[in-house]
């Protein structure tokens, strides 16, 4: 009988420390789940951009589709400036205030907003920004992001090949954006090297821009769209007027070919907001420092022609440029 009772008062000691095991085992794995839940921490991310674009709202999406693929959690606070630069201080102003874990500015004016209204200690991501230099945004602390200056160069290449008999490129843009100032200056200064003389408009505003257009059409050979905020805006009523003389337009970047223009060759702006995207993981995830990130012209050139407008103009593609085009259909 006293075997009997000591076997079970043994097998009730185990059974207590086997439970008692157990209970550790699931505090420990219950502790390392709470650990895991707080270390998942949700980054609130400024978003801006100075008007509502298909181009601008492609480098918005690549930014967010990179920082979901680096497994960052984000909480987009997502504002858009109607074109007025009053309302993209204040954007900033309440970013700042917000005292947001970074700032994506997606075009020069609302990166050089950043600049002025975002605490320095704040990180600040830009993309779309063809000139960095120019606007004043290299050697800041906290600023970093991609530019996606034209391929000019080769460009003019492109357009001598396609259009061997061209003299005239025209050129519209608002003489306010800092972006686009540059990227005239940069066309002036190699153009004449591809024997081509530049017709070039400055505007400030949308109804500026048609009168220019009606003025250009008559004037050039064919346009060349540069990645302009009031050119992308308007590139419909630009379309109409150089459609109806039958005279291409040569953009650069793909939103013109989606639009209905003829040809472009560029960066895309999904891909460079890609790369911004990139960056702003290194900063949230890797702990490194905006200025310890070097500034990045993204180049992945691509040609696309808008297969209507080809045909509407009758123009014929060399096959040595033919192989490398992707043709596309115009966009609603």
């Amino acid at each position: 009988m006293k075997k009997i009772m000591r076997g079970v008062l043994l097998f009730g000691m185990l059974g207590g420390m086997i439970l008692a095991c157990g209970n550790k085992s699931n505090n420990s794995n219950n502790s390392t789940n709470s650990q895991a839940i707080k270390n998942e921490k949700v980054y609130k991310i400024g978003v801006s951009q100075i008007v509502d674009h298909p181009a601008l709202n492609a480098a918005k999406q690549g930014f967010k589709d990179a920082l979901a693929k680096a497994g960052i959690k984000a909480d987009y606070d997502d504002k858009i400036a109607n074109n007025e630069m009053s309302n993209q201080t204040l954007i900033m102003q309440q970013f700042s205030s917000d005292k947001k874990d970074l700032v994506y500015a997606i075009t020069t004016p609302t990166a050089q907003a950043a600049k002025n209204q975002v605490d320095k200690n704040i990180p600040v991501v830009f993309a779309s920004v063809t000139d960095p230099k120019s606007a004043g945004l290299v050697g800041i602390s906290n600023i970093t992001g991609t530019s996606g200056a034209a391929p000019v160069e080769e460009n003019l290449k492109l357009m001598k090949e396609l259009f061997p008999k061209a003299k005239n490129i025209g050129i519209i843009y608002n003489s306010s954006e800092q972006n686009s100032v540059s990227e005239v200056n940069n066309l002036k200064r190699l153009a004449p090297k591809y024997g081509f003389n530049v017709v070039d408009k400055s505007v400030t505003n949308g109804t500026e821009l048609v009168s220019a257009a009606n003025l250009v059409v008559k004037q050039a050979d064919l346009l060349y769209a540069i990645q302009d905020n009031t050119v992308a805006s308007y590139i419909s009523a630009i379309l109409d007027i150089f459609n109806r003389e039958k005279k291409p337009i040569f953009g650069t970047n793909n939103i013109y070919s989606n639009a209905g223009g003829f040809i472009s060759q560029g960066t895309t702006d999904y891909d460079i907001g890609y790369r911004s995207g990139e960056i702003a993981a290194q900063i949230l995830k890797d702990g490194k420092k905006p200025n310890e990130i070097p500034i990045e012209n993204v180049k992945d050139l691509k040609i696309e022609v808008n297969k209507q407008n080809m045909e509407l103009l009758g123009i014929k593609i060399p096959e040595s440029i033919s192989k490398n085009v992707k043709f596309v259909e115009t966009k609603k």
